[in-house]
């Protein structure tokens, strides 16, 4: 195919006329092409030599110019782009339609406190969280630390679920987007998902009564390890630091805790205050529970034996509380110190068979009071005595083996009531 440029004289790339011929390259027949848009040129002053002109192999017009130099990725998401932007102004009468449908019922994806309530109406998801946490109403409400915990039924502070004010607050969520998201969700098969929290309603002065009851147990003071035998049974107690809490603090907590859901509220402390003794260094003790009316031998926490004893009588009581062995002896001395019920016997019995003591004596620093045998066994088992502890010979001689100058002696009223602190030390080691 021939060519043919047709210039006016003006031009920048006017021929120069028909005595001066040109070959006309490639290059400047796509300028002139483009710079008259792409229609047939030719020369007015004659035919450029047509073997320059062969050399140009494609002319194509400024449309199909422009793809050429475009990538292929790029042409295919320009034409991505087309194909979307048409099939969504197809499918966007019936999205509508569907999205304008679905309004009184909770979109897909939905969940309140994780169950799915999507395609349900208020009411339906109403009923449905009633179902799924009718055991969440009546779980108590919680303080804790370090361990320890004060509990109070939901009732005593008002506490329940606000089951339409949390549909209702869902609801409008889950519908608080723009309809041309929502369309473009449902075309793409992608619900929004979301999980709605609880709503809590709960009476503010009935939870401050709750936590001001319970400010005096959470509050306290360092206690130091010690040996409990309250119980009966010895017993080694841990250390406890002292706390100290504000009461505004733990209200704010127990209120973001309720509001999350949450029944067990962790209680903030403000102050805290190590104790002065962790460890509790006891070897044997004795153990004489007089109601009981045994005596008990341990070894720290392990009870090594138990015997059953006379204690005192209620003239004459046995003393109560912590106290230490100061003496031991072996076939004893007895010696009158004057007591009234003693005004009619010798100044002292020496050690036999009428001997008041038995064969073995100790002594411990509680008003004189000592653990001996006796003969008369028809009082073991009884609180008939001057206030000493009497035992069989034969348990008095075994226990006699295992007690040191020094040992722990503890003498509780009863199992459960002992009568006397036995967290704190005893006045005479204060001494």
């Amino acid at each position: 195919m021939n060519f043919y440029l047709k210039l006016s004289p003006s031009s920048p790339t006017a021929c120069p006329g028909p005595h001066t011929p040109r070959p006309v390259t490639p290059e400047r027949l796509r300028f002139a092409l483009l710079k008259c848009g792409g229609g047939a040129i030719q020369c007015q002053h004659g035919q450029y030599e047509e073997t320059s002109l062969r050399r140009l192999r494609k002319v194509t017009y400024p449309p199909l110019m422009w793809l050429g130099r475009k990538k292929t990725h790029e042409v295919m998401l320009v034409l991505s782009l087309v194909f979307m932007f048409v099939l969504l102004a197809a499918v966007s009468p019936f999205l509508i339609a569907a999205d304008a449908s679905a309004f009184g019922r909770f979109p897909p994806g939905v969940r309140i406190d994780g169950i799915e309530v999507g395609g349900l109406t208020q009411a339906e998801a109403v009923a449905t969280c009633r179902s799924e946490l009718a055991g969440l109403d009546s779980r108590p409400v919680t303080l804790t630390v370090d361990g320890e915990s004060w509990s109070n039924t939901a009732a005593d502070v008002g506490l329940e679920i606000d089951y339409e004010g949390m549909v209702e607050r869902a609801y409008k969520s889950a519908w608080d987007t723009s309809l041309p998201e929502r369309m473009i969700r449902r075309f793409l098969g992608s619900p929004r998902s979301m999980n709605m929290p609880l709503v809590i309603k709960y009476d503010d002065q009935l939870l401050r009564r709750f936590v001001n009851a319970a400010m005096p147990s959470i509050e306290c003071e360092p206690k130091n390890a010690y040996l409990d035998v309250s119980s009966g049974e010895a017993v080694v107690r841990g250390p406890k630091t002292g706390r100290r809490a504000r009461l505004e603090q733990v209200l704010v907590a127990a209120e973001k805790a309720l509001a999350e859901g949450e029944r067990t509220v962790e209680v903030p402390i403000a102050k805290r205050t190590p104790p002065k003794i962790t460890e509790v260094t006891v070897g044997k003790l004795i153990l004489v529970n007089q109601e009981a009316h045994t005596l008990s031998l341990y070894d720290r926490d392990k009870l090594l034996a138990k015997y059953p004893v006379a204690v005192g009588s209620s003239k004459y009581p046995t003393v109560i509380g912590e106290w230490a062995v100061v003496r031991v002896e072996k076939n004893p001395t007895w010696y009158n110190r004057g007591s009234t019920w003693m005004e009619n016997m010798p100044e002292s019995i020496s050690p036999g068979p009428n001997n008041p003591l038995g064969t073995r004596a100790i002594t411990i620093n509680g008003g004189g009071i000592l653990i001996h045998g006796t003969s008369d066994t028809g009082s073991i088992g009884y609180s008939v005595s001057h206030g000493c502890i009497r035992m069989y010979m034969r348990d008095v001689e075994a226990l006699y083996e295992q007690v040191n100058v020094g040992m722990p002696v503890y003498i509780i009223k009863r199992s459960g009531e002992p009568y006397f602190d036995c967290s704190k030390p005893p006045f005479w080691k204060n001494e």
